[in-house]
């Protein structure tokens, strides 16, 4: 595998496995929240948030089917050059516009008041500060790219 087919590969995995995170934890935070029958202007802006993370993984997985495989039914990754560098280009300019959104879904959530910790509390740790950490590694993807040593 060439360096570049190898970058486009970790980018796609590690994409993949944020947005995946970020979906799980808002659906979670959500359940839980309306279990507890909280406020609903969050319960409102988690709903929200959890639809809007949804639509970014659906445009990830529509740039996967377009730029990333050679085609949809063998999901074998492209391979040529230039192809691997449309991916890529794509890829970028499509992470630009999902940190813009990601940004807005953060201050619609996340400069609120919070709901009280022992609410949010679940056995691995605080549920709002997970859901938070992980739209905040979608936001920050840029410094991953930068550990890759790539530009984004």
């Amino acid at each position: 595998m060439t360096a570049l087919a190898d970058l486009l590969w970790r980018v796609n995995n590690e994409y993949r496995k944020r947005l995946t995170q970020g979906q799980t934890f808002l659906a979670l935070l959500e359940q839980m929240l309306h279990a507890q029958d909280s406020d609903p202007l969050l319960l409102d802006a988690l709903g929200s948030a959890h639809e809007q993370m949804n639509t970014l993984a659906a445009e990830h997985r529509d740039w996967r089917y377009r730029y990333y495989y050679e085609d949809a039914d063998s999901k074998r990754m492209v391979q040529e050059e230039r192809a691997i560098q449309q991916a890529l280009a794509r890829f970028s300019r499509m992470r630009s516009r999902h940190e813009t959104q990601l940004n807005d879904l953060h201050r619609l959530i996340f400069e609120r008041s919070r709901p009280d910790p022992r609410t949010t509390r679940v056995p691995t740790g605080d549920l709002w500060e997970m859901t938070e950490y992980a739209v905040y590694d979608l936001i920050s993807f840029e410094e991953y790219l930068e550990r890759l040593g790539t530009p984004g």
